[in-house]
């Protein structure tokens, strides 16, 4: 059972420039596993960063990243791995919501890590979001609702506060969730992003959302998303739009 805590203290992630050390075997086995996931290649091998350690001060809550790539966490993802040499990560997400109160998610497509799965906006960290050695979360939240629905910081973004996060004494791997407002209604929002999809198609590319999803930002209508929409989402979907609307 997910558990998420209200963030009342700073989050500090800090990358150690540290390699992640994994034995031969499971070097192996990533390798043979990428081999045979990637074959059309769809994924691209970047960088990714693994949890070395979470620290909770009085004021704010240290994690510490050590360097690996993507075949390393999707063959823990993929493959359910549990062990010492699984990849921990941390994440942002944002719960975008239009200037007439509904809030938008979206359906992951085929050739991503979690197809057909219901989440926010977000994904994983990237040295994009480094400031020296210290991620910056807003910012990474921010390049990735860009980048998965057209919607720009200048432009479009009039608020962005981290609102909850995962519970770090309990999960494994991290996400920090934001809310987003944006001066966008729902029919402005679709134009804009028809657009932003009509673009990647001229450069034969396809959005990660299959679909886009949206919410009323009222209590029956997010309780009602949740009992009736029976898609797989991720597990902190839930939680935080009954939060959102407690």
């Amino acid at each position: 059972m997910i558990n998420l805590i209200p963030l009342d203290k700073k989050v500090e992630v800090i990358c150690t420039q540290n390699p992640v050390q994994l034995s031969a075997k499971r070097q192996d086995e990533i390798e043979e596993f990428w081999v045979d996931i990637n074959k059309d290649g769809k994924f691209y091998r970047g960088e990714a960063f693994d949890i070395e350690s979470v620290t909770e001060e009085k004021d704010k809550y240290k994690i510490q990243l050590n360097i690996t790539d993507y075949a390393h966490h999707l063959h823990t993802i993929r493959n359910h791995i549990s062990d010492e040499e699984r990849c921990r990560t941390i994440f942002s997400a944002g719960l975008v919501e239009t200037s007439d109160s509904k809030f938008i998610i979206g359906e992951m497509a085929s050739d991503t890590a979690y197809p057909g799965k219901l989440q926010c906006a977000g994904g994983g960290l990237s040295n994009k979001d480094l400031d020296g050695d210290y991620f910056d979360l807003k910012k990474s939240v921010l390049r990735e609702t860009k980048e998965e629905l057209a919607i720009d910081e200048e432009e479009h973004v009039e608020q962005c506060q981290p609102v909850l996060m995962k519970d770090v004494h309990i999960h494994d791997s991290l996400v920090v969730l934001y809310h987003l407002k944006v001066n966008l209604s729902v029919k402005e929002f679709q134009e804009n992003y028809q657009r932003y999809v009509d673009e990647l198609k001229s450069y034969n590319e396809v959005p990660e959302f299959k679909s886009i999803v949206f919410i009323e930002n009222n209590k029956e209508a997010v309780y009602s998303f949740c009992n009736k929409d029976d898609r797989s989402r991720d597990d902190y979907l839930e939680p935080f739009l009954k939060y959102m609307v407690k």
